[in-house]
């Protein structure tokens, strides 16, 4: 049951976010707001329903999905049973589709007559990334793959990943590098629209600001956890996927100093623009 619910909800959001590619393209989309409407909440809530499923066939240890016979164990922790959703390649894309389509939310929310044409624009350049990662997730990385016969127990999860700061660590790295993609959005619909009465840093400033902090605590949490758990002479940053993480910090920091600039003396427009992108 949980393999044939986790499909039909991750289909039924892709369904939605075309849906809301399709119809934030569209010209007079004051008329269309009902349905861009239903669509942001759809996306959200179908997301949000396969990520709980996986979640919970986790907690219950339901062998008969693939993904958790590969990851999970009858005997595991109920903390380590939940970090292991997002501790292997397949559950991890869920937590990352989950995290795009809650920023996807949000941009909607800041929505009003006077910067629709922004922020419109901005959900059609969102809709496409959606897209594009619940293609790439259904087709080669569907976590919902059904196990035939149903094993009397999993193979355990990696004696590596267990440990509580890694349990945080992944979600918080996740809301700073997804969050970084509203920017990107709100860059092409800049770029897009170049109507000089629309802020549109004023309204990219708060994801800069909400990834960057959740991209720095992440990042704090993990170079805590590979420092004792990985060793190697104490030097935690020769840990190839900490440097990853650290160099969109550093774009993310520049991006947020132009920010500044922008708001206060009206130039590095056009830079805040390429570090966003």
């Amino acid at each position: 049951m949980a393999t044939i619910l986790g499909n039909l909800f991750l289909w039924l959001a892709l369904f939605f976010a075309i849906l809301q590619f399709v119809v934030t393209g569209r010209k007079n989309i004051n008329s269309k707001f009902l349905i861009i409407k239903i669509s942001v909440h759809a996306l959200f809530v179908c997301t949000l329903l396969s990520f709980l499923i996986l979640i919970y066939s986790y907690v219950v240890s339901d062998f008969s999905v693939e993904n958790v016979f590969q990851n999970s164990h009858t005997t595991k922790p109920l903390i380590y049973k939940i970090s292991a959703v997002w501790g292997n390649h397949e559950g991890s894309m869920i937590l990352w589709l989950f995290v795009l389509v809650i920023f996807n939310y949000f941009i909607f929310k800041l929505n009003d007559p006077k910067n629709l044409a922004l922020i419109f624009k901005t959900l059609e350049t969102q809709a496409f990334i959606i897209i594009g990662f619940f293609l790439f997730t259904l087709i080669t990385s569907n976590p919902f793959h059904k196990l035939i016969p149903t094993p009397i127990n999993g193979l355990g999860f990696n004696p590596i990943l267990q440990d509580p700061a890694l349990a945080i660590h992944p979600p918080l790295l996740y809301i700073g590098y997804v969050g970084f993609s509203a920017a990107f959005s709100f860059s092409v619909a800049a770029l897009s629209i170049q109507d000089d009465k629309i802020p549109w840093h004023y309204y990219m400033r708060p994801f800069v600001m909400a990834a960057w902090t959740f991209l720095t605590i992440g990042i704090a949490f993990g170079s805590i956890w590979a420092y004792y758990e990985l060793g190697w002479g104490g030097w935690w940053f020769w840990d190839p996927v900490e440097n990853a993480s650290f160099m969109p910090w550093l774009l993310g920091t520049a991006l947020i100093h132009s920010l500044i600039v922008v708001e206060k003396k009206k130039s590095l427009q056009n830079w805040v623009l390429l570090l966003a992108i």
